[in-house]
C-alpha cells in the first residue's frame, strides 16, 4: 500500500531583496543601480513518507521550514527540486478563516467555507446547526462575520475545517484557537479523529499537545530534519537544542559547535525532562488534585561541588505561578565527577491548578547561583482538564466553609 505522502530531496529557495529595488519608484529614481538579493534556503533535501492513519506533527523554531513545507504539500508552493507526493484528497487548514467573507453571516460562510472543502449545499445544510453549536454561535448566526470578535471568527473557522471529510488533514497551529473551553473541544475532535485513524499532519509549537497526539515527530532546523521518531524521543532532542542555543548565546559561542565540545558543554546537563501521574506514567493531562512528578535526568560534564536544580511552573502565557529549588527546600544536591548522572524527582501530591494549558522551566546552577549550569525553557508543557465543578480562575483554594448560627436563629428555627 502505497503512502498516504511521500516526500522525496525536497528544496525550496527564496530569493530575499536586500535593498527596494524590486520596486518600480526605486529603478526610476536610482537607474543604475542594481538589484541585490540574497538567498534563504528554506528547504534543503527533505525526505519522509507517512504511511495511512499515521498522526504526525512538525516541530521546529521560527524559520525552521515547516510552513514553507506544509505549502508544498497543500501546492501552494512549488519546489525547486526533489517532490512532494500526496496520494489523495486533502484538507489543508493552514490560516483559518481563509476564503471567508466579512459581509457575509456566519451562516452564510459556513456555505462559503464548505464550498472551499469540496461539500455540496445539501450536505452543509445538514451541518450548520451542527457547525454553529461547535462554535458557540447560535446565537449570531446571522450577524455578518466583521461584527465577530477575533476568538468568534477563529471559533467559526476551526469549526468549518473539520467538516471535511478526506484521506489527509494538514493543519498549521490550530491548537491556538479559541479560550481554554473551546481548546477542550479541539482535543476532543484530535482524539476522535486518533480512533477514526486518520492521517494528519500537524504543525504546532505546543510540544505538550504534539506528544499526547502524535505518533511520530519530525524536528526541522535551518531547512533540514534533525530528528525523526517517537513523540517522546524526538521532543526532549527538540528542548536540547533550544537549550544549546541559549547557551551558546549567552556565553557568545558560535551556535554550531557541538555539545561534545569541551569549551560548550556545561558542567552539569540535563539529559531528559519528563511528567509523570501518580501510577508513574508519563502523561501530559492531569486533573485538579492529582499528583505530579516532574523527573529530571542529569548528566555531570566536568567535576563540580555541590549544584541547585530549580524548577518553574507559568502559565501558557508565560505568567509565573510558582517557582522553587533544592536550595530553597533545603535538599543538598553533592558534588560529582565528570561521567557521572543523577535523577532528580520534584512531586507535587495535589496539584492546586485549575483547568488550562501550563509549561514548566527547569535549570541548574551552583550554590552561588552566578554560573548558571544549563536551563530548558520550556521543559515540558501539561493540560489541567475541565472537570466541570464550576470553580474558576488559576487555582483551587482549597479553602474551609465555616457558617455559626447565633442563638435567635437557633429558637427560631426550633420554633418552625
Amino acid at each position: 500500500m502505497n503512502p498516504v505522502v511521500e516526500v522525496s530531496h525536497l528544496r525550496k529557495r527564496f530569493r530575499l531583496p536586500l535593498d527596494k529595488s524590486n520596486t518600480l519608484k526605486y529603478r526610476v529614481t536610482h537607474l543604475r543601480s542594481s538589484s541585490r538579493y540574497r538567498d534563504l534556503v528554506a528547504l534543503n533535501d527533505v525526505s519522509f513518507d507517512i504511511p495511512s492513519g499515521q498522526f504526525l506533527g512538525i516541530a521546529g523554531p521560527n524559520g525552521c521550514g515547516k510552513s514553507t513545507l506544509l505549502k508544498i504539500l497543500c501546492r501552494i508552493y512549488k519546489a525547486d527540486s526533489g517532490y512532494a507526493r500526496v496520494n489523495g484528497e486533502f484538507s489543508a487548514f493552514l490560516e483559518l478563516g481563509v476564503g471567508f467573507n466579512p459581509e457575509l453571516t456566519a451562516r452564510e460562510n459556513i456555505f462559503l467555507g464548505g464550498a472551499m472543502l469540496g461539500l455540496t449545499r445539501a450536505q452543509l445544510r445538514d451541518k450548520v446547526d451542527e457547525v454553529l453549536a461547535f462554535a458557540e454561535l447560535e446565537e449570531f448566526a446571522e450577524q455578518k462575520l466583521k461584527n465577530f470578535s477575533s476568538g468568534m471568527q477563529v471559533r467559526l473557522a476551526f469549526s468549518v475545517a473539520i467538516l471535511g471529510q478526506t484521506d489527509l488533514l494538514v493543519m498549521d497551529e490550530v491548537l491556538a484557537v479559541g479560550d481554554a473551553s473551546f481548546q477542550e473541544k479541539c482535543f476532543d475532535t484530535f482524539n476522535r479523529y486518533k480512533r477514526e485513524g486518520k492521517t494528519i499532519v500537524l504543525v504546532s509549537h505546543n510540544l505538550g499537545s504534539l506528544e499526547e497526539y502524535c505518533d511520530r515527530v519530525l524536528l526541522l532546523n535551518q531547512g533540514a530534519i534533525v530528528a525523526d521518531g517517537p513523540a517522546a524521543e524526538v521532543i526532549p532532542t527538540y528542548h536540547r537544542m533550544v537549550a544549546d542555543h541559549a547557551l551558546a548565546v549567552e556565553r557568545d559561542l558560535p551556535v554550531e559547535l557541538s555539545r561534545a565540545d569541551p569549551r560548550r558543554s556545561p558542567a552539569v546537563g540535563f539529559v531528559s525532562v519528563g511528567l509523570l501521574n501518580g501510577s508513574g506514567q508519563n502523561t501530559r493531562r492531569f486533573d485538579t488534585g492529582s499528583e505530579m512528578t516532574l523527573d529530571m535526568n542529569l548528566q555531570v560534564h566536568r567535576t563540580v561541588g555541590d549544584f541547585v536544580c530549580g524548577v518553574a511552573i507559568r502559565r501558557a502565557d508565560g505568567l509565573l505561578l510558582s517557582g522553587t529549588n533544592t536550595l530553597l527546600d533545603n535538599v543538598t544536591i553533592s558534588g560529582l565527577l565528570a561521567g557521572d548522572t543523577v535523577s532528580v524527582r520534584y512531586t507535587i501530591d495535589s496539584l492546586p491548578l485549575l483547568a488550562g494549558g501550563y509549561l514548566v522551566q527547569v535549570s541548574v546552577h551552583d550554590v552561588g547561583g552566578s554560573d548558571i549550569y544549563d536551563w530548558i525553557d520550556p521543559a515540558a508543557t501539561f493540560h489541567i482538564n475541565d472537570l466541570g465543578d464550576g470553580h474558576q480562575g488559576l487555582i483551587e483554594l482549597r479553602g474551609r466553609w465555616q457558617v455559626d448560627e447565633t442563638e435567635d436563629v437557633l429558637v427560631r428555627s426550633a420554633r418552625q
